[in-house]
């Protein structure tokens, strides 16, 4: 067992790589009444493409998530009812590149680790559940299709991708769910949900060596196959967009855009994408936070109202910058976004002076967060699996100059790679 001791923060993190690959990792926090555990595959939608052990396959869209659903879902019923009975809060989700399962309780943590460890590792599928299971996702799908924010969200990536498959819904469409069948959701499984291609990570107050032998005794009882080979087949990605502009008109009471700033990966560093993730997240901040001049002259002059947001995604295969608000001036909205763009290369509105402050209130924060077992399981998970440690977050927020800041932001957003999509009501 490795101890990874943070003495300036005063956090301990204990590593185990068990004999069949699987990591992991225990955040001790004495004291605490709630535990909070994760177990997650780094196997997401993207990867409807791949090679295992030589083999290429090519799956339906939407499988990961459609996996998701179905390891709730045993010979004997409904796994999300057993947590319960066992005091238990359970849930999972599906992203781009990973697939968490998570519970968190206060009683009877021996019972609920074992049923999350068996629930993920013990695959059942038959052809009846996964018929059943299509038409619970298609409305599911349905649902998504008629909110608004989601439809704007999924059209923009589709306007600024062309051929990576981060441009397709999570869940997939009505016709690829169709397509899947008991015998695609056993060859992901057997692929992807590999012990080595794995992570367990448990916060809370715990016996760590009594956790460890626990689980070791657990795994050690598995009957898995020997670890597959895989090769994730994305296709190449050209920075150039897509599509421009799209226009959608749903049932809607306002016009509500969505700016898209697309941006290449070209950096295999993981601590390179950090620096650059958070080197966004100070200027966009600075230039279209609630703290900037220009977030209240837009807001006076109407072209954004409080639903303004952005953010910045980096990510391991992709990176892009979101805008969105309620406007009933598209047009003046985005120009006026590039004005304030080109404004900032030439003002004083990116300052040494206000990055400081923005690093000792983003270190405050992190800190403050440390208190939420939550936020560390997952932010942990997220960072693992990315290459990052979360617990040198702060180091890396102090290195982080002035001038990458603004090489990053002028970098990233430009106005050559811009994509707008507009939701508004029928004419």
């Amino acid at each position: 067992m490795i101890l990874h001791e943070y003495k300036t923060i005063d956090e301990k993190v204990y590593q185990e790589t068990l004999d069949n690959g699987l990591d992991v990792f225990i955040i001790n926090k004495p004291g605490y009444n709630k535990k909070f555990v994760t177990y997650t595959t780094k196997y997401g939608s993207l990867d409807d493409q791949f090679t295992a052990n030589g083999v290429s396959h090519k799956v339906p869209d939407g499988i990961a998530h459609f996996l998701e659903h179905k390891m709730f879902e045993k010979e004997d019923g409904d796994v999300f009812n057993l947590f319960s009975k066992n005091g238990a809060n359970a849930n999972a989700f599906t992203s781009f590149d990973r697939t968490s399962y998570l519970f968190s309780t206060t009683e009877q943590f021996y019972p609920n680790l074992k049923l999350l460890m068996d629930m993920v590792e013990q695959p059942y599928f038959t052809d009846e559940t996964v018929a059943r299971e299509v038409g619970i996702i298609n409305e599911e799908i349905k649902m998504y299709q008629d909110n608004p924010g989601y439809r704007l969200y999924f059209e923009t990536l589709n306007a600024m991708y062309q051929n990576l498959p981060v441009k397709i819904d999570i869940a997939g469409t009505l016709d690829s769910i169709s397509e899947i069948t008991k015998e695609h959701l056993f060859l992901c499984h057997e692929t992807f949900y590999h012990p080595s291609n794995m992570v367990l990570i448990m916060v809370g107050d715990y016996n760590v060596e009594e956790v460890i032998g626990y689980v070791k005794e657990h795994q050690s009882k598995r009957e898995i196959s020997d670890e597959m080979a895989i090769e994730r087949l994305l296709p190449e990605e050209p920075r150039e967009v897509n599509t421009r502009k799209k226009v959608l008109e749903l049932d809607v009471n306002e016009t509500k855009v969505m700016l898209g700033f697309k941006h290449h990966q070209d950096l295999e560093d993981p601590d390179d994408r950090l620096k650059r993730d958070i080197s966004m997240m100070f200027a966009l901040d600075m230039l279209f936070g609630e703290q900037s001049e220009y977030y209240y002259e837009m807001l006076n002059s109407r072209l954004i109202d409080d639903s303004f947001n952005f953010s910045h995604q980096e990510e391991t295969q992709f990176s892009h910058v979101l805008m969105t608000t309620n406007t009933d001036a598209p047009d003046a909205f985005k120009d006026r976004i590039l004005e304030i763009i080109e404004e900032a290369k030439h003002n004083n509105t990116i300052t040494k002076e206000r990055l400081d402050n923005q690093k000792r209130e983003v270190i405050g924060d992190f800190l403050s967060s440390l208190n939420s077992p939550e936020y560390i399981a997952n932010q942990y998970t997220k960072y693992h699996l990315d290459g990052y440690d979360l617990y040198q977050l702060p180091e890396i927020i102090e290195d982080i100059t002035l001038e990458e800041v603004k090489f990053h932001v002028f970098d990233v957003l430009n106005k050559d790679y811009l994509v707008e999509c507009l939701v508004k009501p029928y004419e």
